[in-house]
């Protein structure tokens, strides 16, 4: 079951600032699990081992490429689709340990129980993991689309600016070296014609 995150539901706020985040109000959904992550329950094949809880932050959905959205908001066509980076949402997850799983190749992960008749019937040791499921604990608005946009028009006149210094630098070399050829009287009038063409065209370029 997703987490639906609704966008319009902003939480009230002394200074509403999208360059730090402004809190959103969750739903009552928002208790789903979102993200499940699993560490070796050895610490010869475990160099960190969580302790009580297991923060992470996030700005993308969390669920697997080809499987169902975890965390989704409204998409344009009026359906739930899966958080992206354009959304600028901040999400914070919080992961607490709901379990030991053991976990064999080519087979979920099997609770004690389970890993009770599978050992029944196989001789074969199992590797034993700690299971944490994440959930949202906080979820932040933020102006990144606006400031994704912003610099992209930024880089956008920065290039122009580029093209027009460019046009200019060829427009200056051809009235030098018309000036030199008019001075050294080796300017005919038809090339004169295709200097001023040229400058007439760099022109318009700009």
């Amino acid at each position: 079951m997703a987490v639906f995150i609704d966008l319009k539901r902003e939480a009230t706020v002394e200074k509403r600032d999208l360059n730090t985040g402004v809190p959103l109000i969750l739903g009552d959904d928002s208790g789903g699990i979102v993200l499940t992550k699993y560490i070796s329950n050895d610490p010869v094949h475990a160099d960190w081992q969580p302790a009580g809880e297991w923060l992470e932050q996030v700005v993308v959905d969390t669920g697997r490429k080809g499987q169902p959205a975890k965390i989704t908001v409204l998409g344009i066509d009026g359906e739930p689709r899966a958080v992206n980076v354009d959304d600028g949402l901040i999400i914070d997850i919080v992961g607490t340990l709901s379990g030991l799983v053991g976990i064999v190749r080519g087979l979920p992960p099997m609770t004690e129980e389970q890993l009770a008749d599978y050992q029944s019937v196989s001789d074969t040791p199992v590797p034993m993991y700690q299971k944490w499921d994440f959930r949202i604990r906080r979820v932040l608005k933020t102006n990144g689309p606006e400031e994704r946009t912003s610099l992209a028009r930024s880089e956008d006149q920065k290039r122009q600016r580029s093209q027009t210094e460019m046009y200019d630098a060829f427009a200056q070399m051809f009235r030098l070296g018309a000036a030199q050829m008019q001075a050294q009287g080796n300017l005919s009038p038809t090339a004169q014609d295709a200097v001023n063409q040229a400058l007439k065209g760099a022109a318009k370029e700009k």
